[in-house]
């Protein structure tokens, strides 16, 4: 069977960092995330995801975060089980594939050369749609809106806003609280140490991709839109369980800089339906 190829733009491209990821976890005698599903893609893809095999912290860390959105996700949809999920920037993901309930309404939305392949191993049905276009320009909220005007909503941005410029994050941030009041969203979010040393991620320097916006307070975006409450931050070294997963080198500097520790992690910020 021929392999599909892959024609991704340069952030684009990204997308397949997490998927690996989540192959490679599958194979793990305890797993942080099980995803046979991404084993199975991977092995489909004509791409050389051999180029990553030694990025054992990056590997360990996009499973963590993965984990930390599905916890988040899963606990937002048990206390509305008929809500409605927007997943920004899906890419290859498959949190439908884990966590949905049989009640939801899913969107994938990701650019169209994103979409394309994503259409390759994922198919849509009456709960779950894909929307290729970009979240920043107007022509997506009218097919969610239209599909789910009152359910409640949550919205996904997993390795999405590390590559938005703070303009991008502050228009995304604005266009969801004027168009979708009353609902959430879980981001991940870096500081700027990590965004100005992103060469040293393992397994991001081998594509073209450059990480643009970091926050060194979370709070600061209550700051720059009161209708923002943080309401909940899990930070990916603040897994315990999963730390001696990490390479040594990547334990020892956390060890040697604590505050390293509090550089990355996955946010739940609620939005007003007025400003305070």
């Amino acid at each position: 069977m021929s392999k599909q190829t892959v024609n991704l733009g340069i952030v684009q491209e990204t997308l397949l960092i997490p998927l690996w990821s989540r192959a490679v976890e599958a194979s793990q005698p305890e797993p942080i995330l099980y995803d046979a599903k991404a084993k199975e893609i991977v092995s489909q893809l004509d791409y050389d995801f051999d180029k990553f095999q030694a990025a054992k912290s990056t590997q360990v860390m996009m499973c963590i975060r993965g984990k930390a959105i599905d916890e988040l996700t899963q606990h937002f949809i048990q206390q509305n089980p008929q809500s409605t999920i927007v997943e920004i920037g899906a890419g290859l993901d498959t949190r439908f594939e884990r966590l949905d309930n049989g009640q939801l309404y899913w969107f994938d939305l990701d650019l169209p050369d994103a979409i394309a392949v994503r259409k390759h191993f994922f198919e849509e049905n009456g709960r779950r749609h894909f929307i290729s276009g970009s979240v920043l320009e107007p022509e997506w909220i009218n097919q969610v809106k239209q599909n789910c005007p009152n359910s409640p909503k949550l919205f996904i941005a997993e390795g999405v806003l590390l590559y938005f410029t703070e303009e991008q994050v502050k228009t995304l941030l604005a266009i969801l609280a004027q168009e979708f009041p009353g609902s959430y969203l879980v981001f991940d979010a870096a500081s700027p140490f990590i965004i100005k040393n992103r060469r040293s991620y393992e397994a991001v320097k081998h594509t073209s991709a450059k990480f643009q916006w970091g926050i060194k307070n979370i709070k600061d975006i209550e700051a720059w839109d009161s209708r923002y409450k943080i309401i909940a931050s899990r930070y990916i070294w603040h897994f315990p369980e999963f730390r001696k997963r990490f390479s040594f080198n990547a334990r020892l500097l956390m060890a040697i800089l604590p505050p390293l520790t509090r550089s990355y992690a996955v946010h739940l910020a609620s939005i007003c339906t007025n400003a305070d």
